[in-house]
């Protein structure tokens, strides 16, 4: 036994040490972090804005400043990157900021603010991609059917597409689309079946999908993010990740969503194609002509009342004279120009002439999607060359005027006559006019390519005259540019040109470096936290629990005396190792984190109270100070040790089934429990005995507290009908509830937008209800957050369109500019205002609904397993669980009844379900701390009849529950008091749930095992 307590207390020291080093990478690179906040303060001292400024141009002051104080302290940090903070021959390595940084503890977002985005990659693509964009309209048919299936099923792509495939016709076979490819030569045969090609398929289609996770997460480490954290989920198709510190999230999207998929073409000149649109414009005329002198419409083929040109006239010469003279006469019952109306051709007015190169003309971004429309048209497709192409640019022509060119490409084969892949290498740099570019270089098989390209296009020639072509350099079918080229370049060097501002070019030097995804992307999932707010979270939460903790560790001390001191050091090392391991395993601090340890500090706070209330127990029957701890200890086993592997049941169910927060909360609950149990069962012994051979005099308790409890005889079974009724009632209006009455859905679990805004004024909800009614096509939820300035409005508007997150800013921004003392303007309400935003995509709601229930169901069914195969009887199973259903029911009910009552938002989210399961975690503990001992006591006295049985075990636990269930309640409610809005509607749920727990183990499940064992020998 001794040589087991020394191997306790070596583990514990060596356990200690290794915790402190864990630890010290976070002290160590928040060192850094403050020298390097000191430097650019040095620097960029923290100077108020001139109080001639308005308060919109103080924020751009301030906003400028921060700016530049982050670009001095990212040089300091870029500078120390490899520097030691510890001059140590064995330090060296380990103290650098690159490696502290990296082992330091992390802040979720919701603490630190930044982006959590999941991205769904395009499994369809991929598909499309093997098939070499098959044209089979079984096949097409059938990958659209798959898309659909999918967002109401959890299969796999694959396995729903030779589903559908198969159900649209069963004699089809895949074999007659994949067998004539070269790539699947000797692989698939013509007599292959469709599961053999589906088999083979799915290595490249694996493949496909790594390797766009491998790009996404090289582009993203090449962003600069600090700790960016990317995970791929296996089968599903879907890229999590979180960027810490992120605040242009426009940025981001288009990071993440830019395929790269680098081509470079061959061109037309603009006067080899513009006589061309000009027979455009002529059958345009006629066709609008036509349809106006039908008596069965009356629309206009094109919109002729937006202008985007001064080139109307009554002549139908595009250099006539009389269009120049009569440019301000313009007759919209008879207009010649109704293309070019859209569409500004690029013509040199003065000479009359068309301009130089492949832009063959202009227009505004709002009317690139009717031109397309009108190109589209079999009539109009006939007058053009089989192999042009007309492709936008990327950028405006003008950064003051949103006009985008249309270039003229000359596809002679379908595959571009070079492509990104031959790319090496591409770095920002800037040209000779000091303007950002992005230079690239290509291996020797690309260099040879681009030589003879570059080649053909300096001998080129228009109708028998020498000319010098461009070439395009295209990008996700968008024109970057089309220099014209002026030799022969060898040596595969190029350059991209008009890519906007230097961000920009960074960004795309970075895309191209990554290589092309292999499909496309979209935002499903989308979460973002302002710095500000994340700041007021993280203060609120920690300060909150900070509090909560000292009051329990007061309270241990003044109910215990000095073993409630020890308990305190056994609870202060579990919280220490609890977050070592936390930076260990790279688990971020977050709020689920937080309820993980509010949980955990429960069930060692329970720990500890069964210990002393055992030992209690052994001193009131008269013996020694330590033959009552050595007693102590071993009749606690059982309860401590069964209470915390039920609950770690849940969390290993939270686990395997939880997204997100969820599963956050489970591995910090599961890790916790370990902690715990570790040092309330081994550690606070091990104190014990130290005090005892320092001669260090123990008490247990004061006058006062230890007869508190005693000789407690209350009749809770006899209870029972009382009980009953009242649970019963309860479950029946609240189920009722539930059923009519509904609940307030977070944007978690009905899919949407969510926004927090803050006003600088008090603003009332039914005024931004308006405000916003007819910009975003009906009205939202707006509820205050927090306080009367601050409002969350949820949305569903255009949540089906993956590129519309700008849009609906926008939309936002239009409807409230109105509610501001003074209009902020939208970049300042989009970075300032905006102190978060939600997006989460239908699809992903139902994945968090169905990844919640059977995180819930699982929990339950596991509870029931453990407690029947550890208690033997399934009438303990049957009343723990009712229990448990019991009380989720109850705190469930409360927010559906009370949602519009209560002052402050009730919304069922995944930080509700997370208390929930906290709830389930704390319900089931109390419960079979109780059965234990009535299993104890029932083979003590077992003549005795069981009801005296359970109430003498009752009654015995009494003090243990009431200490417990007080102790967490403080934590809780200083959670809800000071906790922040954030977390109020989680606090609350736990406040509701710790009270119907501790009910539901007395007086619900504790009666029914009662009369289950009661009917079981009556039948006997």
């Amino acid at each position: 036994m001794q040589n087991f307590k020394g191997i306790v207390r070596f583990f514990t020291i060596l356990l200690i040490l290794v915790c402190c080093l864990q630890l010290s990478f976070t002290f160590m690179a928040r060192t850094f972090e403050g020298r390097a906040d000191e430097y650019a303060s040095k620097y960029v001292p923290n100077t108020p804005a001139p109080t001639s400024l308005n308060a919109t141009e103080q924020l751009v002051f301030q906003d400028s400043l921060n700016g530049v104080r982050s670009l001095y302290r990212r040089a300091y940090l870029d500078s120390v990157l490899n520097l030691p903070l510890i001059d140590a021959p064995v330090l060296n390595e380990i103290s650098t900021y690159k490696f502290s940084r990296e082992h330091a503890l992390s802040l979720g977002l919701d603490l630190k603010g930044g982006m959590s985005i999941t991205l769904e990659i395009k499994e369809d693509d991929v598909l499309r991609s093997l098939s070499g964009d098959s044209k089979s309209q079984n096949f097409n048919k059938a990958i659209e059917n798959a898309v659909k299936a999918q967002a109401n099923t959890q299969g796999d792509f694959l396995t729903l597409f030779k589903k559908e495939f198969e159900a649209l016709n069963k004699d089809a076979k895949l074999a007659a689309v994949f067998a004539p490819l070269p790539a699947y030569e000797g692989k698939i045969t013509v007599n292959s079946t469709n599961d053999e090609v589906i088999s083979v398929l799915r290595k490249d289609y694996d493949a496909a999908i790594k390797n766009t996770f491998t790009v996404i997460k090289t582009r993203i480490d090449q962003f600069g993010v600090a700790s960016p954290n990317v995970s791929l989920q296996e089968n599903t198709g879907r890229i999590m990740l979180e960027l810490p510190g992120v605040e242009d999230p426009e940025r981001v999207r288009k990071l993440l969503q830019q395929t790269a998929k680098l081509e470079f073409w061959e061109t037309y000149e603009n006067k080899e194609i513009g006589p061309v649109l000009e027979q455009v414009n002529t059958l345009v005329r006629d066709m609008e002509a036509k349809e106006k002198a039908s008596a069965s419409t009356t629309s206009s083929l094109v919109d002729t009342t937006a202008l985007a040109s001064d080139t109307t006239a009554n002549d139908t010469s595009l250099f006539g004279n009389a269009a120049a003279a009569n440019k301000d006469a313009v007759d919209t019952t008879s207009n010649p120009y109704p293309f070019y109306k859209l569409l500004n051709p690029a013509i040199d007015r003065d000479k009359g002439a068309y301009l130089d190169g492949p832009m063959v003309g202009y227009a505004l971004g709002r009317d690139t999607a009717k031109i397309n429309d009108l190109l589209a048209k079999p009539e109009i497709k006939a007058l053009l060359p089989r192999d042009l192409s007309l492709l936008w640019s990327a950028y405006s022509l003008d950064k003051n005027t949103p006009l985008i060119g249309l270039y003229a490409i000359k596809k002679s084969t379908q595959v571009a006559p070079l492509s990104g892949d031959v790319i090496t290498d591409a770095t920002q740099s800037f040209d000779q006019s000091n303007r950002p570019e992005v230079s690239l270089t290509m291996n020797a098989l690309g260099a040879n390519k681009w030589e003879r390209m570059t080649d053909a296009a300096v001998n080129g020639n228009v109708n028998g005259q020498p000319i010098k072509r461009c070439i395009a350099i295209v990008l996700d079918n968008k024109v970057f540019s089309a220099p014209r080229v002026q030799s022969k370049i060898a040596g595969g060097k190029s350059s991209i040109t008009g890519s906007g501002d230097l961000t920009e070019a960074i960004d795309l030097a970075n895309i191209l470096k990554s290589g092309k995804l292999d499909a496309g992307t979209r935002i499903i999932e989308e979460q973002l936290v302002g710095p500000s707010l994340g700041k007021e979270s993280i203060k609120a939460g920690l300060l909150s629990l900070a509090i909560g903790f000292a009051m329990v560790f007061v309270f241990m001390v003044l109910y215990y005396s000095t073993s409630g001191a020890i308990a305190n050091i056994a609870m202060l090392l579990n919280l220490f190792i609890l977050v070592s391991l936390m930076v260990s395993f790279g688990a971020a601090f977050t709020l689920p984190a937080m309820a993980g340890i509010l949980l955990t500090l429960a069930m060692a706070v329970d720990a500890n109270v069964i210990i002393n209330e055992r030992i209690r127990e052994e001193l009131a029957r008269g013996k020694g100070i330590k033959l009552a701890v050595e007693e102590g200890y071993k009749h606690s086993y059982n309860a401590i040790i069964d209470g915390n592997l039920t609950t770690m049941v849940v969390s290993i169910v939270l686990m395997v089934f939880g997204l997100g927060p969820i599963y956050g909360f489970g591995f910090v609950l599961f890790m916790g429990l370990l902690t715990s149990m570790f040092t309330a069962v081994l550690v606070s012994q091990a104190l014990f005995d130290s005090a005892f051979k320092r001669n260090i005099n123990i008490s247990f308790g004061n006058s006062f507290t230890m007869g508190l409890f005693k000789g407690t005889n209350i009749d809770f079974i006899g209870k029972k009908k009382v009980s009953y009724a009242v649970s019963i009632v309860v479950f029946a209006v609240f189920i009722s509830s539930m059923l009519f009455y509904g609940f307030d859905l977070g944007v978690d679990f009905k899919g949407g937008r969510s926004y927090v805004v803050q006003f600088d004024k008090d603003v009332t909800t039914d005024a931004v209800i308006e405000a916003l009614d007819k910009p975003l096509e009906g009205a939202p939820i707006v509820k205050t957050y927090g306080s009367s300035n601050q409002l969350s409005i949820t949305t569903a508007y255009k949540i089906e369109d993956a590129a519309a997150d700008s849009l609906v800013e926008a939309k936002l921004y239009e409807g409230l500019k109105g509610q501001f003392a003074q209009d902020p303007g939208y970049d300042n309400f989009r970075t300032k205002n905006v102190k978060s935003s939600v997006k989460i995509g239908a699809t992903v709601a139902d994945d968090i609904r169905s990844s919640a229930f059977y995180a819930v169901f699982f929990g339950l069914l596991g509870v029931f397993l453990y407690i029947f195969v550890r208690f033997r009887k399934w009438e303990y199973a049957t009343g723990a669980v009712i229990g448990l259903i019991h009380d989720p029911i109850i705190v469930l009910g409360v927010f559906s009844l009370f949602r519009k009552v209560i002052p402050f938002p009730l919304e069922i989210d995944q930080n509700i379900v997370a208390a929930v399961l906290t709830l389930i975690g704390y319900s089931v503990n109390d419960t079979v701390v109780v059965f234990d001992r009535i299993r104890e006591t029932i083979a003590l006295h077992p003549t005795r009849p069981l009801v005296q049985n359970v109430n003498d075990s009752i009654n015995q636990t009494l003090s243990r529950t009431i200490m417990t269930v007080f102790t967490v309640f403080i934590v809780s409610l200083i959670l809800f008091i000071f906790g922040g809005a954030s977390i109020r509607g989680f606090s609350f749920a736990l406040l509701i749930g710790l009270l119907v727990g501790t009910y539901s183990s007395i007086f619900v499940a504790s009666p029914i095992m009662v009369d289950l064992m009661s009917r079981k020998n009556k039948v006997k």
